[in-house]
């Protein structure tokens, strides 16, 4: 379940990206996001939770409102948040 759920973060954070909700955080914010991203798509990663809360945390400031946000993409990070129990 847990690989399932880091997954369904992944792709979901993906297309978010893609979406342009992050555009306005830092390059470091930004590089920071991506590396987070790395750890979770490599599975390798001990320390999945931190990574997980840390990327979360950057969520937190994310613009979901942008005009290029999808409804799909949205209800993609609904699911994701209702998988983590946020």
């Amino acid at each position: 379940m847990k690989t399932n759920s880091s997954e369904l973060l992944v792709n979901a954070t993906g297309q978010l990206m893609q979406q342009h909700i992050f555009d306005h955080l830092s390059d470091e914010k930004l590089a920071k996001m991506n590396s987070c991203l790395q750890k979770l798509g490599n599975h390798s990663s001990l320390e999945t939770n931190d990574v997980e809360k840390e990327l979360f945390d950057l969520f937190g400031q994310a613009d979901m409102y942008a005009e290029t946000t999808t409804l799909e993409s949205l209800h993609q990070w609904q699911a994701v948040m209702s998988c983590f129990g946020k």
